[in-house]
């Protein structure tokens, strides 16, 4: 029996049987999200390579799995590349109506990425792999990754730098369907994501 390694951060190396997560966002009405990565050997006999699995863990006010029958048991995305890259996760929150869910998940390595997902409370989901992400960010020397900071009218998701850094606020990006950025004019409005009520 194999030993799981669980680390309390959002982001591991990729290796046999580690597992981490994001920290938890709430959304209207009490629903609790998380997001997890499982990473193990990819079990195929002539590659060994790392495989990472992807998935939500949706928590109804009463204590039930909101994503029962929803999210197969691998999870919603998966990748199979070396061992020891970096896979990073970052759960942004929901939107107002809370039926969208927003996060962050990106790898190091020969195939890096950054890909922003949309998984819709109906299982549905969308995810978008940034084109030349590491590129805008550089330029804007504000963070090393992004965070999901609402969406517009034509239901685009705004991006921004995820750091404390006050800098984020003058760097937003419109990311659409192809995973293009465009640089977001001051003067253009966005919804926020959900901000639950202090207690």
């Amino acid at each position: 029996m194999a030993a799981v390694r669980c680390t309390p951060g959002q982001s591991i190396d990729c290796a046999n049987n580690v597992d981490a997560e994001s920290k938890s966002r709430t959304g209207p009405g009490g629903v609790v999200a998380v997001l997890k990565v499982h990473s193990e050997d990819d079990h195929n006999k002539n590659s060994h390579e790392c495989m990472a699995n992807y998935t939500l863990r949706i928590t109804l006010p009463d204590g039930r799995d909101g994503a029962a029958g929803l999210i197969p048991p691998m999870g919603f995305t998966s990748s199979v590349a070396e061992w020891g890259r970096r896979l990073s996760v970052h759960l942004d929150g929901f939107s107002n109506d809370g039926q969208h869910i927003f996060g962050v998940i990106s790898e190091s390595g020969k195939y890096s990425f950054v890909q922003v997902f949309d998984f819709k409370r109906d299982g549905s989901h969308v995810e978008i792999q940034v084109q030349r992400g590491l590129a805008h960010l550089k330029a804007a020397n504000c963070g090393t990754s992004f965070a999901v900071a609402g969406t517009n009218n034509s239901r685009e998701i705004i991006l921004e730098p995820n750091t404390a850094n006050l800098c984020r606020l003058d760097h937003r990006w419109v990311l659409d369907k192809a995973g293009q950025l465009r640089e977001m004019a001051k003067t253009e409005s966005f919804t926020p994501l959900y901000t639950p009520e202090k207690q």
